[in-house]
């Protein structure tokens, strides 16, 4: 009792969680008035003693759940005595208010939840999705427990969740990804001092190791001629999926999104005016023959205005808000491929036809053409060529446009 104020762990039985667990509680009294602090962990009735509130000898974490009630408990009752010393008075509200962190932040799953709200309200849907797939992926490994500490992933949890994935056959590049989101996340809890650097379990464990050499996803200027004579009449969406990877394969490796977002207003006279949603590039390139008649196509169907999308995928009075507009383009994504890969073994192109394999193709057939790599590197808009870029100025725009030539 510090200043007529008391601390007890309680299990709070007011609220049952999905497992028949209750949560563990702190509960601070002090002139009658009482306040409940969260520990952030449960336990199931039949491993409490109620009469000493603690776990039951037989309850297999008694030790970990001790330590932890130990430590929040000396973090108030420091509090309380600091107070004490430089004679400031309190309340049992902002006794705890002052030590007790915001509600899941040393949760990895809450946290992440933080995390990707932020991204949301800062209009960065790619990376809210990438956050919120690598925690449904790290649910799915932990699927007993609701919650997970950022102290409990240690270098055998991950060891653990490395198995786990590739007993799923889960490409090398998917691990990847989850691996660096989640060392992310580590990253930002402990600047915000939510978990501290000896708990940090990416030290000995090296995200390196992974495979994440770009397989075989280009086809030659033949399998591209091949995709060009299909006769695709009568079947808007199969014609869709056709345009949009000829369409970026002729406009450097234009991507869905950048391609999905263009607006008549930035088509003037032969040239495209756009800046590329992932690096914020700015792009001015010649069109090619081959995509001018892609544009003349869609003209009467959506040049009716300058503001009007230029490609029927976006529709601007149903997809609005970020989330509409990154789940519609997700979803084309997706159909588009579809359709790309029926179109590719049709033709008995044996690569897999999907969006990005335009994108890769232009480069690829570019540097079978004897094109140098930093001036493809430009016309990508590589922003992670780091090694290119230090010996690589901008290229006129001309240089880019011969260069061109070369896909006809």
């Amino acid at each position: 009792m510090i200043q007529d104020a008391t601390i007890r762990a309680i299990l709070y039985k007011s609220k049952t969680l999905s497992n028949g667990e209750h949560p563990l509680m702190l509960v601070v009294t002090k002139d009658g008035q009482r306040k409940y602090s969260s520990l952030g962990i449960s336990c199931h009735p039949d491993k409490w003693n109620f009469q000493k509130n603690e776990p039951k000898k037989n309850h297999p974490d008694k030790l970990k759940i001790e330590t932890i009630i130990a430590k929040r408990v000396g973090e108030i009752q420091a509090k309380a005595l600091d107070l004490k010393l430089h004679d400031k008075d309190f309340t049992s509200d902002s006794l705890v208010a002052t030590v007790q962190k915001p509600k899941g932040t040393n949760d990895v799953f809450a946290y992440t939840d933080t995390l990707v709200a932020n991204f949301i309200q800062n209009k960065e849907v790619g990376n809210a999705n990438v956050y919120r797939d690598t925690k449904r992926a790290l649910q799915n490994f932990a699927s007993k427990n609701k919650t997970l500490s950022f102290s409990d992933i240690d270098l055998n949890f991950l060891n653990r969740w490395e198995t786990y994935c590739k007993n799923r056959n889960m490409a090398e590049t998917s691990i990847s990804v989850y691996f660096r989101t989640l060392r992310a996340i580590f990253n930002r809890a402990v600047k915000d001092q939510i978990v501290g650097m000896n708990h940090y379990p990416f030290r000995d464990f090296k995200i390196s190791k992974f495979d994440t050499r770009t397989r075989k996803r280009a086809i030659d200027k033949a399998d591209i001629q091949k995709i060009k004579a299909i006769n695709i009449s009568g079947k808007p969406v199969v014609q869709l999926s056709k345009d949009v990877f000829l369409f970026s394969y002729y406009c450097q490796g234009m991507n869905l999104t950048d391609l999905a977002h263009l607006r008549w207003s930035q088509i003037v006279q032969d040239r495209l005016f756009y800046v590329r949603a992932k690096t914020g590039k700015e792009f001015n390139l010649k069109l090619l023959e081959p995509a001018r008649q892609i544009l003349e196509y869609y003209r009467p169907f959506t040049g009716s205005k300058p503001d009007n999308y230029v490609f029927p995928i976006l529709n601007a009075e149903r997809h609005i808000t970020p989330i509409q507009i990154d789940n519609r383009i997700h979803k084309m994504n997706s159909l588009i491929n579809t359709h790309l890969k029926s179109m590719g073994r049709t033709v008995g192109i044996e690569t897999p036809l999907t969006t990005y394999v335009a994108r890769h193709s232009y480069a690829t057939v570019l540097k079978t053409s004897g094109i140098p790599i930093a001036v493809i590197s430009e016309a990508l808009g590589h922003e992670s060529e780091a090694i290119t870029h230090t010996y690589l100025k901008s290229f006129e725009n001309s240089v880019i446009e011969e260069a061109n030539e070369n896909l006809l």
